[in-house]
């Protein structure tokens, strides 16, 4: 059997498709076939190969063999792609790495299609992608496992699953591995075969659907996208940390891990530098050293991924960082602008909602209170030795910064709600210092952050994480009896939330991000055995 990697190319990336092809292989024929179902439609088949120095002959020296085309001596890493145009579509057939050069141009729609349409026989591997959360794509292996399953918060990547096929069905094997394109094996080595499959899964996509998988759909509207793009520039500048860049990404069907035999080259002209590691750290250093600017270089840095020291795909950078735009509920993946699905979007809702959530309105806060508490501070601490010799101005600008909004709302629940305050706490552990909880009461330990957005707020989820798996491993001497595990969220904003059964609906906020943070949060808490609690309070300006 001949095993074969289908893709179908974007409609609307197809000229740039090809000129590229065109540019990095060489064209060695094209022949045309009439389809085996109507013989009114025709392909046109093109093959291309880029054939590099040294080493062995391909699996697939059959395609070559159409066109009596001969490799001389050995070739290292030879690469092809069948081109497949028909009237209305195009598809692409890759073999070595050649992948790498199709994937980018694909309709990622086009295989997921296929696999809602299908019965799965046994489940061998799924990887899902879980923006915002720290397992941000997750590998997993099944034994004897037939559901498309998936948490909240997720979405699907890449299936290696057996399907069903009918008694008598010899096109292609029970093996099948769905990502951006459809790996299988075929019955044939030949191009007659691979028409025959691609007809069967278009006729396959026009079945009725049998699975939710919840996936990404594409934003198409180039205003939308320019908006967006601008926006993404605006919190780059604002904080890098709202983007991430993860360690695995999904080529075709095919996992490209961050590590072990690769490595990268960063670009941006004529200047260049080798790192073994894509790390915001190292991009920065990179921009410093070259004087560059992030708002209008970073988006634009080349990244030239080395594979056993052989350079296999270059990208920009905006292709290799992932972003969640709250307000319009769309993802940056792979340089494409996506808008979460129904599916997505409802999972997520329904796994937020299950969260308990307190609300007291006693520790709602305001930028009054915080006045009036530093100036009592002021006019407590103005005479002490240490702001001997400033003025007025420096000992009030001194006290304001040393009592900052957390600092004072975690005072004022100490002082007058009989909270333990644990802010500015430290305990030393093998890795460094860590502070693992802002306030304590009654078994439950709280990690309290201000603030009015998503990249603000989410730091204290990760924060509360790391915490309890510290406290989890007994890592921490001298600790309380923790059964809880609350997340205090104080939103900067008049307006309160809407109520469900007389508690704060969490979910109606349009902080796609922190609900990502908190659904993976929640997750972990339980995992650790600990119950997880949000209380939610109001800071008015």
């Amino acid at each position: 059997m001949g095993q074969v990697n289908l893709y179908k190319i974007d409609g609307n990336k197809k000229e740039d498709f090809l000129n590229k092809l065109s540019e990095k292989f060489e064209f060695i024929g094209e022949q045309d076939y009439n389809s085996l179902d109507n013989n009114e439609n025709v392909y046109t088949v093109g093959t291309y190969v880029h054939v590099p120095e040294e080493r062995k002959i391909p699996e697939w020296q059959w395609i070559l063999d159409e066109y009596d085309y001969e490799i001389e001596g050995t070739a290292g890493s030879p690469r092809a792609v069948l081109v497949i145009e028909s009237v209305d579509a195009i598809y692409a057939v890759t073999y070595g790495f050649s992948y790498f050069a199709v994937d980018k141009y694909c309709d990622i729609d086009f295989a997921f299609d296929f696999a809602r349409r299908i019965v799965f026989k046994q489940i061998k591997t799924t990887t899902l992608t879980a923006p915002n959360a720290q397992r941000n794509k997750m590998i997993n292996v099944y034994l004897n496992y037939n559901d498309i399953s998936f948490d909240s918060g997720e979405s699907y990547a890449k299936i290696k699953a057996k399907m069903k096929i009918e008694d008598g069905f010899t096109l292609h094997g029970e093996m099948v591995e769905i990502g951006h394109s459809i790996k299988t094996q075929l019955s044939d080595n030949s191009i007659d075969c691979i028409l025959k499959f691609i007809e069967y899964v278009e006729a396959v996509r026009e079945k009725e659907e049998l699975h939710k998988i919840p996936v990404f759909s594409k934003v198409k509207d180039e205003n939308v996208i320019r908006e967006l793009d601008e926006r993404l520039l605006e919190k780059i500048e604002e904080n890098i940390e709202c983007i991430n860049i993860s360690e695995l990404d999904i080529i075709g069907a095919t996992e490209v891990f961050n590590c072990n035999d690769t490595s990268f080259t960063l670009k941006y002209e004529r200047k260049h530098k080798n790192i073994q590691e894509l790390t915001k750290e190292n991009i920065l250093q990179f921009l410093d050293e070259n004087n560059l600017n992030i708002r209008n270089n970073f988006l634009n840095i080349k990244v030239v991924s080395n594979r056993n020291g052989e350079p296999v795909c270059t990208d920009i950078m905006k292709k290799l960082v992932d972003f969640t735009d709250d307000e319009k509920r769309c993802l940056l993946l792979k340089g494409e602008w996506y808008s979460f699905n129904d599916d997505y979007v409802q999972y997520l809702q329904d796994s937020i909602a299950e969260l308990d959530v307190v609300y007291d309105s006693r520790f709602d806060f305001s930028n009054i209170k915080l006045l009036e508490y530093v100036e009592r501070k002021y006019q407590k601490e103005k005479d002490c030795a240490e702001y001997s010799g400033l003025t007025v101005q420096e000992v009030k600008k001194k006290i304001k910064d040393k009592y900052y909004a957390e600092r004072v709302f975690n005072n004022v629940l100490s002082e007058q709600f009989d909270f333990e305050n644990h802010d500015r706490d430290s305990d030393e552990t093998g890795a460094g210092k860590i502070e693992l909880m802002d306030l304590y009461k009654d078994g439950t330990m709280y990690a309290v952050k201000i603030g009015n957005s998503s990249a603000k707020l989410s730091y204290v989820v990760e924060r509360s994480i790391s915490s309890t798996r510290m406290y989890k491993h007994h890592l921490l001497p001298d600790m309380p009896r923790v059964d809880k595990v609350a997340v205090w969220i104080v939103l900067k904003r008049r307006t309160h939330l809407p109520e469900i059964n007389g508690k704060p609906d969490i979910s109606s906020l349009k902080m796609m991000m922190l609900k990502n943070r908190l659904d993976g949060w929640k997750k972990e808490v339980r995992i650790l055995g600990y119950t997880p609690v949000v209380y939610l309070n109001y800071w008015e300006d």
